[in-house]
This record gives C-alpha cells, structure tokens and sequence, in this order.
C-alpha cells in the first residue's frame, strides 16, 4: 500500500526517531566516546565503563585497558533476522570532549597564552587540523596542554561535523551475518614517550620550521636526560643553563670583550662630539664627526657584536619557552617553593587579578631582573654615560616574565647569573694581566 510523506514520517520516520532518542538517552551525559545509529548506541566512558543499547539487532561489546587512559573496545553487531538485511545509516563515532583548555584564571598572560583546545587528525608522520570530508586513517581527537583525547579505528571514517566521524561506506549487514568494528580510545597525558608508542609524537611542536622543531627536540631530550642524571626538573633547568653558557663561551666572551670596546670608544669620542657640536652645523658637522670616527678608528658595529652573547641564547629562550609549553612532565614538578614548574612559581596570592601580571607574587622575576641588572651595571661601570637602554631590557624581561612558566625563568635567571660569574672572572683575569 503506498503511503503520502506525511503517512511515512507519522509511521515509520517518527517511530525510529523515537526509539534513537530513547536509546540515546542514557548515554547524553556519561559517554566520552561513542558509536551510535538508529538502531543501536554503544557508549565508553574514560573510566573503562562500557554500556550498550539496540534494537532490530544483537550488540555485543567489550573493552580492554591496555594501560590507564588507554582503552581497546570491540563491538559486534549481529543481524538477527534471516530474510532481511540491515542498514546502520547513518553510524557515527562521537568523541564528546572529556577534556577542555586549560584554565588558570589568575595566572595571568603566561597562563592566557596556553589557554588552547586543539582538535586534530594525526597519523605516524602528518598532524593536521580536522576539516569536512577528511579521511581519519589513524588517530582522531584534541588535546589541550596537558592532556590529549583520541580515538583510533581498524577502518578508515570520515570528519562528519565537529568532534562526530562517519564510515567511508555504508554499513549494512545481511541476513544473519554480523560486522566487527574495533576502537583504540586513550585520554591521557602528552607525555611524550608514551605518544611516541602510539604514534602520536607528531601532535607535539606541531607547525613549526624544521630547524626550529630540531632545536625544539634537542633541548627537549637533553632536559630528560639531565632529570635522569640529577632527579629534578628544576636541576636539570638549571645545569641545562649551565652547559649552554659553557658551550657559548667563546661567543660569549666575544661578546664582553666588544661591550667594553663599545663603552671605551664612545667614552672616548664623547667630549670630542661634544665639542664639535658646538663649532660646526649642518654638513660642516657631519664632516668633522666622520674624521673624528676615522680617526679614532671608530667601530660603528661595536655595540651590535656586543650582543652576539644575547643573539645566541634568544633562539634557544623561545625553543625552551616552546617545549615547556607543550611538557607535560614539567606538569606539578616541583623546585624549592615552587609547586609547578609549568606555572609562574606562587610563593603566594595576592588576593586580587592584574591585567596581564595575575594574581600571584612571583619571586623568580625579581631574582632574574636583579641578576640582569647587576650584570649590566659590571659591564658599563667603566663607562660615563648611563645605560638606561640596556636596563631598560631587563624591565622589559621582567614584564614579559612575570606570569611565565618557572622553569623559563629559572632558566634566564640561572643563565644570566653564570653569565654574571663569567664576567667576574673574567675582569679578574685582566686585572692580573695589568698587574
């Protein structure tokens, strides 16, 4: 008998709506990962718990920890009817967002800035961001700066809508035959050797140059392998910094040696300068300041190569920056009065929310900026002119820094103290020369 649109949704649209809705209902609040249909609903939650509901069809389900977080879970569906064949459409696997970006609403800027929740379709050599219509052959999910959310299938589906996959091919089974759809499911932290066994390794410094991920990785494994000797993040940072300035040395003391060149020249020709300014004007003066330089055999570069030291150690600040961003490990780590290294260090709240700063009184930044300008003052005591440009850098260091993990400032502070010491000795040597 035919039937007119409205009798077809009344009698057969309606009903099945109707028992999707009900079959659904249990699981609107308690599945993280789930595969439903019309006809059945499967649902997993991050605990391991595993539930299902059907009907026209047999679901058998059951599920594995393989490790905490990791979750291995086999669905049957049977088709129990002997003449007629069943279609899943529309299946879909849903993930339903167990973790969300990372919120510390009184860290301030450094805190604000590691705010992300980031979806992804990833595989053993590509990550990229999810888009309509692309295929998902390995891993599906989002992570935020700790934690990551993902599901992996023995078959290849498809980015339907946001968090929600479908399969490439309709799934229809026939008279009582059955299918098996099988799931990999893992909320866990990015910590990154256990995402390197599963093949997640390329979630982590994502999008960035080759070079720059190089230097990323080598500061990242060089950390871990500094931990293992010592026992400590906060160690480790600090005997990174160590070897770093030990390894800049030559650069380094490069570097001193044109600051103090900078400073005695422009010492030299100061008075000179001024002199001339007040005889001579317009191009008469330009004349008489090029022979001055000429012959005072001014190097104009001088004070650009006096920074060589801190042109070095910025490309290894931002790869540092980076990777304690995306270290899980460094995640409630602690060092003396700091709680979390992966945090500004707290050594406690202010009880109000600064723009920009945060809530928390933060030592390092002080100890840091201290350092900073105590080494700049060493470097331009001989000179009679003020340096308020390079004071001015470390004010400007110590508002950037201020809300920034503790284990970059530890490490600028520790960095800029052995540069302090090198300086030292360095002054001492000479004086022992002279004498």
């Amino acid at each position: 008998m035919d039937m007119n649109d409205d009798d077809y949704m009344l009698k057969v649209k309606m009903p099945q709506t109707l028992t999707f809705l009900l079959l659904l209902w249990p699981s609107l609040c308690l599945a993280d990962l789930e595969l439903r249909s019309p006809l059945f609903v499967a649902t997993l939650k991050n605990t391991g718990e595993l539930s299902t509901s059907s009907e026209q069809v047999l679901v058998s389900a059951s599920v594995n920890t393989k490790s905490p977080g990791h979750y291995s879970l086999k669905i049957t569906i049977e088709n129990p009817s002997a003449t007629e064949e069943v279609d899943l459409s529309p299946l879909e696997l849903s993930l339903n967002n167990t973790i969300s970006a990372f919120d510390d609403p009184l860290g301030g800027y450094g805190s604000d800035i590691h705010a992300y929740l980031t979806p992804f379709v990833a595989d053993a050599k590509h990550v990229s961001a999810p888009n309509m219509g692309s295929e998902v052959l390995e891993w599906f999910g989002l992570y935020n700066r700790y934690d990551v959310e993902a599901v992996r299938s023995s078959t290849v589906w498809v980015v339907d809508k946001e968090n929600t996959l479908h399969p490439t091919h309709a799934q229809i089974v026939t008279p009582g035959d059955t299918i098996e759809l099988e799931f990999d499911y893992i909320v866990i932290q990015r910590k990154k050797n256990t995402l390197i066994q599963l093949g997640l390794d390329t979630t982590l410094l994502r999008d960035l140059w080759y070079w720059f991920r190089g230097l990323c990785w080598g500061i990242w494994v060089s950390l871990e392998l500094l931990f293992e000797l010592t026992g400590n993040w906060g160690v480790a940072i600090i005997v990174l910094a160590l070897l770093i300035r030990l390894f800049t040395i030559p650069i380094t003391r490069i570097s001193l040696d044109y600051q103090l060149r900078a400073l005695e020249q422009q010492r030299r020709i100061a008075p000179k300068i001024v002199n001339i300014k007040q005889t001579y004007t317009g191009v008469a003066l330009s004349e008489q300041m090029i022979a001055i330089y000429e012959n005072e055999r001014y190097d104009q570069a001088a004070s650009f190569k006096g920074m060589l030291g801190l042109f070095i150690q910025i490309p290894i600040l931002i790869a540092l920056f980076t990777v304690i961003g995306e270290m899980s490990e460094l995640h409630h780590a602690s060092f003396l009065w700091i709680n979390d290294l992966s945090l500004s260090d707290r050594l406690f709240p202010l009880g109000i929310d600064i723009p920009f700063f945060g809530g928390y009184f933060n030592v390092l930044p002080f100890l840091m900026a201290g350092v900073t300008i105590l080494s700049t003052w060493f470097a331009s005591q001989r000179s009679e002119t003020p340096t308020v440009s390079l004071f001015g850098m470390a004010i400007l260091f110590f508002v950037f820094f201020y809300s920034f993990p503790a284990a970059l400032v530890l490490y600028w502070f520790a960095s800029n103290l052995f540069q302090l010491l090198q300086q030292l000795l360095q002054h001492t040597r000479k004086a022992d020369e002279t004498v």
